[in-house]
């Protein structure tokens, strides 16, 4: 049985939920900046590539080794199996980092493993520029020592395949999928977001509460590999389907503006959840509920212009506390500022860029006392 050497890229901030992900599915993992680094089979590849939730590709290292000559260079690359993972058919997409070492000029580096490649396949493969196309090979380079990736993924695993309309400032859904993990929601206590937008939270809340694979929709670069075992596959997806059941827990979305509800309500649809959330045009409801989740992404006025945000901050804490006998609160903030004027105790569990703002996940309990 072949192992593979893999590493699940995350979101930096998330590796910790990543590697909580990996080790339900039976892997046994070691995060570091960036992501997970893990080992196992065909099978664990597939596996990890259909159920993360919060990774956002899945890398294959398939060389290692130290060189210091564009030369050296060559022999290495040439030594390893690129046909497992290549072929005629499909453009290479290569992406060159390097960082202390000799050998610093990323276009000659990409050349020179592009050559050795050649030499290992007997023929050259094609390259491409876009995002969209080929088979994305990525080196790195920090002293002096290469490591060469395959991504197994192909598109980001964040793209599961539902989310065909966006709003303004959109919440990606390995985010989303984060935030539903540090909630700890139970799958059973109903579920609310206040600032619901084109539903992302709603429609990952859904499918976490189905335990329906959040990449059943789509497809990945490894159907295209050699090694690909369609019989393994199918099986693994079919497995992975008959583990999906109804969601019992109400799941609630409010927004005021009806545009973003109409995108919720397309996204829910096309992600098969629709008939599990209820989306509502109205600011901060009264919902009958006495105990909740509230999972939500308020408004920061950096994306898009909000004239006083503290003020939304704090009126969301007062409709808390007002409505709810007892809610766990879990929300993102640009700072310790906006997290505080809620009112509510909140702690920040960990801190990502979002959109290319820097905000922080923070956790926290309101109960009345």
């Amino acid at each position: 049985m072949t192992v593979f050497r893999m590493f699940a890229v995350s979101p930096p901030g998330l590796e910790g939920f990543t590697l909580r992900e990996l080790e339900e599915l039976g892997a046994q993992g070691k995060a570091e900046t960036g992501g997970v680094e893990f080992k196992g089979s065909l099978e664990l590849l597939y596996r990890s590539n259909l159920m993360l939730r919060t990774a956002n590709r899945v890398l294959v290292r398939v060389a290692t080794f130290r060189a210091t000559s564009f030369r050296e260079l060559v022999e290495r690359v040439k030594r390893y199996p690129w046909e497992i993972y290549i072929s005629s058919k499909v453009p290479l997409r290569l992406r060159v980092t390097s960082k202390a070492s000799r050998l610093y000029h990323t276009g000659a580096i990409a050349e020179r493993v592009l050559e050795g490649m050649k030499e290992r396949l007997g023929f050259a493969p094609s390259t491409t520029n876009s995002e969209d196309e080929g088979e994305a090979i990525i080196v790195r380079v920090v002293r002096d020592r290469f490591t060469i990736s395959v991504n197994s993924s192909g598109a980001m695993l964040y793209k599961r395949g539902y989310k065909k309309l966006v709003g303004k400032a959109p919440l990606r859904e390995t985010f989303a999928a984060a935030m539903l993990m540090a909630s700890g929601w139970d799958r059973k206590t109903p579920l609310i977001d206040p600032f619901c937008g084109s539903g992302t939270i709603c429609t990952e809340a859904a499918l976490f509460c189905t335990c329906t694979p959040p990449g059943i929709l789509r497809g990945f670069a490894f159907e295209r590999w050699k090694i690909h075992d369609q019989n393994l596959w199918h099986r693994i997806k079919e497995e992975a389907k008959g583990r999906i059941s109804p969601c019992t827990a109400p799941i609630l979305g409010f927004d005021i503006s009806e545009k973003a509800l109409e995108l919720a309500e397309k996204n829910a649809a096309s992600a098969g959840v629709a008939q599990y959330i209820s989306l509502k045009r109205e600011s901060f409801p009264k919902t009958g509920l006495e105990t909740a989740y509230i999972v939500t992404n308020p408004p920061y006025g950096l994306r898009v212009f909000v004239p006083d945000v503290e003020k939304i901050y704090r009126k969301l804490g007062e409709w808390i506390k007002r409505s709810f006998r007892e809610a766990t609160v879990c929300l993102l903030a640009p700072d310790k500022r906006l997290a505080s004027a809620t009112g509510i105790p909140l702690e920040r569990l960990t801190s990502f860029s979002n959109g290319g703002i820097r905000v922080g996940l923070y956790v926290g309990k309101w109960v009345r006392e």
